[in-house]
C-alpha cells in the first residue's frame, strides 16, 4: 500500500505506472526450508549410537564418512570390545581431532558439531552418554599446538533425555533451566550493581556462583515431577517420547521468521541387548 500511494503521489488518475522490478524488490526471498538433508544418526559398534548435530561436513567429507572410516578400523582391531567405553571415546577423539587438524591446515577453518556417543551395556543394562564438541577458538590468541579442536564430556546418569542442536521446545518442556539462569544470573547482578551506583569490590567474589545455585536447588524439585516418570519408560513410550520432542521441534520452526534448521525424514533407532537396530518402519509400531 506505501508503494502504491508513492507511485501514485499527488496525481487525481486512478492508473499508476508499476514498475515490475521495484515490485519484485518489495518482497524479502529466503530459504523455506533447510537444504543440508545429512544423515546424522550412525551405528558406531552393536551397542553405540552416534547422532549429530550442528554441521554435518568437514573438509569436503561429510561427518557419516569419517565416522564409517573409524568403524572400520575397529573392525580390524581384536581387542576393540575388550576397551572401555572412556577408551573407545577417547580413541573416537583423537581420530577426529587428527582429522580437524589436517582440514584447519588445508582450508583454515571447520564449522562447530556436537556429538552425543550413546553406549548401551548389556550387562548392567545402563546407558552411558558422552558429549562431543568439535569446534575452532573463540579468540586467535593462542598457540594452534595446544588448541584441543575435539572435547568431550560425560553426560550425568540423572538426565533421562538428552538433546542436543536445534532442541529449544524440548529444554523448555523438560525444564532444563539451569543454562538460561547461568546466562541471566551474571548479568542481573552486574545491571544491580549499575543501577544502585554500587562498589563492584562489595559484591563478594562468589556471590553470582552461589546465586544461581540456590536458585538451580529451587528448580531441582518442579524437574523432577517430569524426570521421575521418564526415568521409567518402555521402550515403546521412549520411542513415542523421542519422536514426539522431534516433531515438535519441526513443526514450531515452520512459524518461526528465521530459516527452519531441523526437517527432512525423522529416523529412530533403539539399542537393547540385541544390539542397535533402526526402527522407524520396521518392527516396531510406529509413534502415535
Amino acid at each position: 500500500m506505501d508503494y502504491l500511494e508513492r507511485k501514485q503521489g499527488n496525481a487525481n488518475s486512478n492508473e499508476i505506472s508499476i514498475d515490475r522490478n521495484e515490485v519484485i524488490g518489495l518482497f524479502e526471498k529466503r530459504p523455506s526450508h533447510t537444504t543440508d538433508y545429512a544423515e546424522k544418526l550412525f551405528q558406531f559398534d552393536k551397542y553405540t549410537a552416534i547422532t549429530l548435530a550442528g554441521a554435518s561436513q568437514m573438509g569436503g567429507k561429510t561427518i557419516e564418512h569419517l565416522i564409517q572410516e573409524l568403524v572400520a578400523i575397529n573392525e580390524e582391531d581384536e581387542n576393540y570390545y575388550s576397551k572401555t567405553v572412556a577408551t573407545r571415546v577417547g580413541d573416537f577423539c583423537r581420530f577426529m581431532e587428527e582429522k580437524v587438524r589436517a582440514c584447519i591446515a588445508a582450508r583454515g577453518y571447520i564449522g562447530r558439531s556436537i556429538l552425543l556417543f550413546t553406549h548401551y551395556e548389556p550387562i548392567t543394562e545402563k546407558t552411558i552418554i558422552y558429549r562431543i564438541v568439535i569446534d575452532k577458538p573463540i579468540t586467535e590468541n593462542f598457540r594452534a599446538g595446544d588448541w584441543k579442536y575435539v572435547s568431550f564430556e560425560k553426560i550425568s546418569d540423572e538426565r533421562y533425555v538428552v538433546s542436543e542442536g536445534q532442541d529449544f521446545i524440548s529444554k523448555r518442556i523438560l525444564m532444563e533451566k539451569r543454562n538460561f539462569f547461568s546466562q541471566t544470573i551474571p548479568y542481573i547482578v552486574d545491571r544491580i550493581i549499575k543501577d544502585f551506583n554500587l562498589s563492584p569490590e562489595s559484591i563478594p567474589v562468589g556471590y553470582p556462583q552461589q546465586f544461581l545455585d540456590e536458585i538451580y536447588l529451587k528448580l531441582k524439585a518442579d524437574d523432577w515431577v517430569i524426570k521421575e516418570p521418564l526415568s521409567n519408560l518402555s521402550l515403546q513410550q521412549a520411542v513415542n517420547i523421542a519422536y514426539l520432542f522431534l516433531k515438535m521441534e519441526i513443526t514450531f520452526q515452520t512459524y518461526a521468521k528465521r530459516m527452519p534448521a531441523v526437517g527432512g525424514a525423522i529416523k529412530i533407532a533403539v539399542i537393547d541387548k540385541d544390539g542397535f537396530r533402526y526402527i522407524m518402519g520396521h518392527n516396531i509400531l510406529q509413534p502415535y
